[in-house]
């Protein structure tokens, strides 16, 4: 091999050593993080918990049903009954432009009645997602399924500044995070790029570390 052949292919080498160093602080670049106000959203688990474990979700979206079904119960088994971790859900609804945020709305003032109404309710929402077709129905079924729900006060609630605030600000938080579907997960502030049980349950434990 002639030395100008050798030299063309150590320029090629180092090429490749500056462009891989300068590609990995982009990589890490990606990986979104946000503060969010966890003292605002309902929860699974102790607000005392070290790993706070956010989720974003739409009422109306399949996926977040399946997530809520078969995730959220083997996290909550795992890490959120030992005192590990806490599960908040923040709404960020995409799925339709009109229902997603009216029933969005009935899960935040079904809230302010109580953390435990709102976990009681979750679920049983996300199973009848199909029946969700306006916030009347969201009232309905909220009211079915939790009768020590004040209805008066849930109405009321729902029309006011107050909720849309709430909305607004699980919005913004997902924003700051670059969001785009749901459902969503961070933990403890940082984005879970794809948020299998496996990987969560690795970030849960890397944060607990």
């Amino acid at each position: 091999m002639n030395s100008q052949r050798l030299t063309m292919i150590s320029v090629a080498v180092v090429i490749l050593v500056i462009a891989a160093f300068a590609i990995v602080p982009r990589l890490t670049a990606t990986q979104a993080s946000g503060d969010i106000d966890y003292g605002a959203n309902p929860r699974l688990g102790s607000p005392d918990a070290p790993v706070k474990v956010a989720v974003f979700f739409d009422f109306l979206c399949p996926h977040c049903a399946s997530f809520s079904a078969n995730t959220t119960p083997v996290l909550e088994q795992e890490f959120v009954n030992d005192g590990t971790a806490a599960i908040y859900f923040l709404n960020f609804p995409v799925v339709h432009p009109i229902v997603s945020r009216d029933v969005a709305l009935v899960g935040e003032c079904v809230f302010q009645q109580g953390n435990d109404i709102f976990t009681q309710l979750e679920p049983v929402l996300m199973r009848g997602q199909q029946s969700l077709r306006s916030r009347a129905d969201a009232i309905d079924m909220a009211l079915a399924y939790a009768p020590d729900l004040d209805g008066g006060a849930l109405r009321d609630c729902v029309a006011s500044t107050e909720a849309a605030d709430a909305l607004a600000a699980d919005v913004a938080a997902a924003n700051q995070l670059r969001i785009t579907g749901t459902p969503s997960v961070a933990v403890n502030g940082q984005l879970v790029a794809n948020p299998t049980l496996a990987n969560l349950r690795q970030a849960i434990r890397n944060a607990a570390n």
